[in-house]
C-alpha cells in the first residue's frame, strides 16, 4: 500500500485534484496524506479552495474521504458562489461535496445578491441543489421587494430560493411597507406577495 505523505511550508500552491470535481487549492502549510482509503488535505495560515462555482476561504481547510467530499473550514470564513449569486461569512463551515450540503454552526451572514437578500443567524443549512435555505436562533432577515423593504424575525426561517417563498416559525414577526405582522408561523410568497400566519396572529395594517 503506496502511502504518499507532503508538507509545504509558506507556499501559495495550486493544484487540481483529479475526482467527481475537481479542487484547486493553496494554503500557507499544506499537509496532504494520499493513502488509499485515508485521503486528506489540510491547509493553514490563509487557505483557499474553488470547487465548481463555490470558492471558500478561511484560516484553515480541512478535505477528507473519497474524492475530498467532505470540507471543514474554520476561521474566518468565506464562500462566494458567482453562480448562484450566493456568499457567507462565519468562524465555521462544513461542506458536503458530494450531497451539496453546506452547514454552520455559529453566528453567520448571507447575503443573497440574486434575491437580494441578506439575513443573519447562528444555525444555516444550505442545501445547493433544491435551493433550500433553513436558518435558525435569533433569524433576521432583509429583503428588497416592490412594496418596499421587508424586515423579518424569527426563531426559524425557511428560504425556498426557487419557489421564492418564506416561512417563519417562533416568535415570527414581519415589518413590511409600513404593516406589521406576528404570529407563530408567517409564510410569504414572493412571487404574489400574500402573507398567511397561524398561531397567535397580531397586526397593524395601514389603510
Amino acid at each position: 500500500m503506496k502511502e504518499l505523505y507532503l508538507s509545504l511550508l509558506f507556499l501559495f500552491f495550486p493544484l487540481s485534484l483529479v475526482c467527481s470535481a475537481d479542487i484547486s487549492f493553496s494554503g500557507g502549510t499544506t499537509q496532504m496524506h494520499m493513502q488509499q482509503g485515508m485521503q486528506a488535505i489540510s491547509l493553514s495560515d490563509g487557505a483557499t479552495i474553488t470547487s465548481g462555482s463555490l470558492k471558500l476561504q478561511a484560516q484553515t481547510i480541512e478535505m477528507e474521504g473519497k474524492d475530498f467530499r467532505y470540507v471543514t473550514c474554520s476561521g474566518n470564513v468565506s464562500l462566494t458562489d458567482d453562480e448562484r449569486g450566493v456568499s457567507l461569512k462565519a468562524q465555521n463551515l462544513y461542506y458536503d461535496r458530494q450531497s451539496e450540503l453546506i452547514l454552520i454552526d455559529g453566528y453567520l451572514q448571507l447575503d443573497d445578491q440574486t434575491n437580494e437578500v441578506l439575513a443573519s443567524a447562528f444555525h444555516l443549512e444550505y442545501s445547493i441543489q433544491e435551493g433550500m435555505i433553513l436558518l435558525q436562533a435569533q433569524v433576521r432577515l432583509y429583503k428588497h421587494t416592490d412594496s418596499g423593504a421587508m424586515a423579518c424575525k424569527s426563531d426559524s426561517l425557511r428560504f425556498d430560493r426557487e419557489a421564492q417563498k418564506l416561512v417563519l416559525e417562533g416568535n415570527a414577526f414581519i415589518d413590511w411597507d409600513s404593516d406589521t405582522y406576528e404570529a407563530q408561523r408567517i409564510t410569504v410568497d414572493l412571487t404574489t406577495e400574500a402573507i398567511t400566519m397561524e398561531g397567535s396572529i397580531k397586526g397593524v395594517v395601514n389603510g
